[in-house]
């Protein structure tokens, strides 16, 4: 989940004009701590900006860590601009 977050902000200068705008507001909420981890994950399926996975399986959910998500907030503040 982290993973697919972090490859979108990665490529956020890439994206088209509507795509970073809306990618921008979404991972501003994450950032500013109004929505968690997976609201933010399923936000960015629902709206097509992270890739749906090919297959459903059953997986072992990984734990969560909080330093790992800080990590996570901090690098979308360092790339999205006017966070």
């Amino acid at each position: 989940m982290m993973e697919e977050i972090e490859r979108l902000v990665e490529r956020f200068e890439g994206l088209k004009e509507r795509e970073r705008a809306e990618t921008a507001a979404i991972l501003r909420r994450y950032a500013d701590g109004e929505m968690d981890l997976e609201e933010v994950h399923y936000t960015l399926l629902d709206e097509g900006l992270i890739p749906m996975p090919s297959r459903c399986t059953m997986y072992h959910k990984p734990k969560r860590s909080s330093e790992a998500e800080e990590a996570l907030r901090a690098l979308i503040k360092e790339r999205i601009p006017g966070l």
